[in-house]
C-alpha cells in the first residue's frame, strides 16, 4: 500500500511527534520527512518503509481507496 505525505502529517499529529521524532525514531533526516510531508519530493522506498513501519508499530493504520486517510488505534500499537 502507498501512504502520502500527507497521510504520514495527519499520523504525526495524530500521535503529536515533531518531525524531528519521527526523522530520529525512523533513522532518516528531517528534511526527508519535510519534503515528503510537503509533496516536494517522493522518498527512497527504503526511507517510506521506515516511516510506515514506526507509525503503525505506534498504532496508526493507513486506510486508502476514494478517501486515504489514517486512524490510530492504540490497541495495535506495540511500542
Amino acid at each position: 500500500m502507498n501512504i502520502t505525505g500527507r497521510q504520514v502529517a495527519a499520523a504525526r499529529e495524530l500521535l503529536k511527534i515533531t518531525r524531528a521524532e519521527l526523522a530520529t525514531a525512523s533513522e532518516i533526516g528531517v528534511s526527508s520527512v519535510y519534503r515528503f510531508e510537503e509533496g516536494l519530493k517522493e522518498p527512497r522506498k527504503a526511507t517510506l518503509n521506515a516511516i510506515k513501519t514506526y507509525l503503525e508499530r505506534r498504532g496508526i493504520v493507513f486506510t486508502n481507496g476514494d478517501n486515504p486517510g489514517v486512524i490510530l488505534d492504540r490497541s495495535r500499537a506495540t511500542i
